[in-house]
């Protein structure tokens, strides 16, 4: 294990102050419905829908490459790990009915379709922890710890609830992450694992359905549902002890929520049609922005703080720009709570900085970890006083250069934990 202990503590603290950023509707690299997107940097991403489309783009969607999916039917999902491997899914049309994965090991260049190993059997999302570990939901949950050799169903709850079909995975580790599930006016049901996927409980946390779920540590996450007739309000849904149970919120909007991502600690967005929701607050209130044209959006992610995408129907894509930075000095500033910033610049190479803030006196963990989970090296270790600290990371760790990819750091003190991802970029 490697320890840096040298950091700096900021006393004339710069407080960043960004106004609201906006979003712009970019050149239309197709006409057919994309109803996912997946970005691993601020360049590099993939969307997928209609007609077995899959387009590409390497310079942060200024240029689109349509890729061979080597199928004609709905993409229903995509996910990368990196800008080579990854998989999306899509359904047979034809008998036998059931799921085809198609995996890619040249960032979509060549796609090579495997059928789940059982007929009848609908998935519709995926999520890879590593080129061996990862999940299929659907109709059921199955895990693969060899790449999709072989699947393995997972043990959910039998009861009236445990029925809809898995519609997103949210891990926010290898042993603990949830399920999004639901039926149209039926009900919506977050499944939640703690022993690594093996087994799902399942509680109902709206009249229906939710698409996804924004996780912010280890006991804060939140989701917003609504009523597709709209005579129901949004639902505000939120757990504050890692999801045993939720409080329901229903605020003064009637739009649904296909999607939910915070760019910042505190900014969040969600793709609701012709509609964006939007916070300021941690989601505490949501007000309603129109799409640029009113453009019909369905699916949405932050690659950063500053760089976000959108997609909806008839290929329409909407990149995120933010505004101009305000930069304010305060002096003698104390956070009055635990905070962790994104880390600048990001993506980064060779070195980044990460701050973070602790109210008062205590242990401080601070550490970086590859996508596999395996200690990069150890920051901050020891006991600090109230106040913002900022450290410097380093891509060569006493001579060894760490690779390309995504990376995570976590913060922990005394009952607190924070995670954030960082992109090296070489």
């Amino acid at each position: 294990m490697k320890i840096f202990s040298s950091f700096i503590v900021i006393v004339l603290f710069s407080s960043i102050t960004n106004g609201q950023g906006h979003w712009e509707k970019i050149a239309q690299p197709t006409d057919k419905l994309l109803r996912h997107v997946f970005f691993v940097d601020s360049l590099t991403g993939w969307c997928s829908g209609a007609d077995g489309i899959i387009i590409h783009t390497t310079d942060g969607a200024i240029s689109w490459t349509k890729q061979n999916s080597s199928v004609t039917t709905f993409i229903v999902d995509i996910f990368f790990l990196n800008k080579n491997l990854g998989w999306a899914l899509t359904l047979r049309n034809v008998p036998p009915f059931g799921t085809t994965v198609l995996k890619t090991t040249n960032g979509g260049d060549d796609w090579l379709p495997i059928d789940y190993p059982e007929d009848n059997v609908f998935m519709t999302t995926v999520f890879y922890f590593d080129p061996l570990d990862g999940w299929l939901g659907g109709s059921t949950i199955a895990g693969t710890t060899d790449g999709g050799l072989s699947w393995q169903e997972a043990n959910i709850d039998s009861n009236l609830i445990s029925g809809p079909p898995v519609l997103k995975f949210n891990f926010y580790s290898r042993k603990f992450g949830y399920t999004c599930v639901g039926v149209l006016d039926f009900a919506g049901v977050i499944w939640r694992t703690t022993d690594f996927g093996k087994n799902w409980s399942t509680t109902g946390v709206s009249p229906d359905e939710v698409y996804d779920l924004f996780v912010f540590d280890s006991f804060n996450a939140i989701i917003l549902s609504g009523d597709p007739e709209g005579f129901l309000g949004t639902g505000n849904i939120k757990s504050s002890n890692a999801g045993v149970s939720w409080v329901y919120t229903e605020l003064p909007l009637t739009a649904l929520s296909f999607v939910i991502d915070f760019r910042t600690l505190t900014e969040g967005w969600s793709a609701s049609g012709f509609k964006f929701l939007f916070t300021r607050n941690n989601g505490e209130s949501w007000s309603e922005i129109e799409t640029p044209d009113s453009a019909v959006i369905f699916d949405l992610m932050f690659t950063d703080s500053l760089t976000g995408y959108a997609v909806g129907e008839r290929g329409v894509v909407i990149k995120y720009f933010p505004q101009p930075v305000n930069i304010n000095i305060k002096s003698a500033f104390l956070p009055e709570d635990f905070v962790l910033y994104q880390n600048y610049p990001n993506p980064f190479n060779p070195s980044t900085k990460i701050g973070f803030g602790i109210s008062e006196f205590g242990f401080v963990s601070l550490k970086v970890y590859d996508v596999l989970g395996n200690e990069a090296v150890t920051l901050v270790n020891t006991e600090k006083p109230a106040g913002i600290y900022e450290i410097e990371f380093s891509a060569n760790i006493e001579g060894e250069e760490l690779t390309s990819g995504i990376y995570y750091y976590r913060l922990m003190t005394a009952g607190m934990v924070q995670t954030k991802k960082m992109i090296l970029l070489k």
